[in-house]
């Protein structure tokens, strides 16, 4: 029996036969010397020779997430926000492994994403234009209608309060559609495409941009500019409730591990700043 795939690094265990499977139910060639493999969820890309793209995904039958499991074919129906084009998908089940396979081809982003590794160590220097379209492609982006969830409240109050207590009224009186994992590897340059459509759906006003701006943390110049960008909406107290929400988020995982990172410090000092204005 085929040894169970690991969510660290699908890398580690043998799978050859589910790549060819894949190949058949695409009907094109992987080019597996070019495969991506995620650090962050389990997937792994590859680039195929009709300049196309093929994101193999897998999950435990009784862990299926409807949302996450069917994000890409669902964001067909956005309109105005640059995104691979997704053209067909196939899922099945493994027995052997006790898992379920997704196999989806899409279009190749034109650029490659900002930092494929997700964090930064220096502003990548973007462009204005960049950071107009960013902000253009996620306000189309929030008014578009649906009734996906990305974020619930429930999930946001117990996440700030499991950190810093109930010194603040959690309250989300503002939501919008979001993409909900925009970061520096979800983001490509110079042509901006936002790639990774899993989990969109709504979230507080300004998710999306709080978002960057925790990834942005290690480097305070980026940071700063994050919040300039996008200071009608990070502003808020919708927006401000989301980014003490992600301070919380690596705050509990440094509790967790008990591991300190290049995120650690700078969230604490936003955190504290953030409890002062919303409390």
């Amino acid at each position: 029996m085929p040894p169970t795939p690991t969510m660290d690094d699908l890398r580690t265990v043998p799978h050859d036969d589910v790549l060819a499977d894949a190949e058949k139910r695409t009907g094109h060639a992987l080019d597996r010397e070019h495969a991506h493999y995620s650090r962050f969820n389990g997937t792994v890309g590859f680039p195929t020779a009709v300049g196309t793209w093929v994101r193999l995904a897998w999950c435990r039958p009784g862990q299926l997430s409807s949302t996450s499991w069917t994000g890409i074919e669902a964001s067909v129906a956005i309109k105005g926000v640059p995104r691979p084009q997704w053209f067909a998908g196939s899922q099945w089940h493994d027995p052997e492994r006790g898992v379920v396979w997704r196999v989806d081809e899409m279009s190749r982003a034109p650029a490659p994403a900002v930092s494929p590794a997700g964090t930064v160590d220096q502003d990548p220097d973007l462009p204005a234009l960049w950071w107009r379209e960013l902000g253009g492609a996620l306000a189309v982006l929030a008014r578009h209608d649906t009734h996906r969830v990305c974020l619930r409240q429930e999930h946001l109050t117990a996440r700030i309060r499991e950190a810093y207590g109930d010194a603040v009224d959690t309250t989300i009186t503002e939501w919008a559609c979001a993409h909900g994992d925009v970061g520096w590897a979800n983001v490509t340059a110079p042509e901006l495409t936002l790639l990774d459509w899993e989990s969109w759906g709504n979230a507080p006003a300004g998710y999306d941009a709080a978002c960057l701006w925790s990834a942005s943390l290690p480097v305070p110049a980026l940071a700063e500019r994050v919040l300039a960008e996008f200071d009608d909406v990070l502003g808020t107290r919708p927006g401000r409730l989301s980014r003490l929400m992600l301070c919380a988020n690596i705050e509990r995982a440094h509790r967790r591990s008990g591991k300190t990172t290049r995120l650690t410090a700078p969230a604490r000092v936003a955190a504290q700043g953030l409890l002062d204005l919303l409390g």
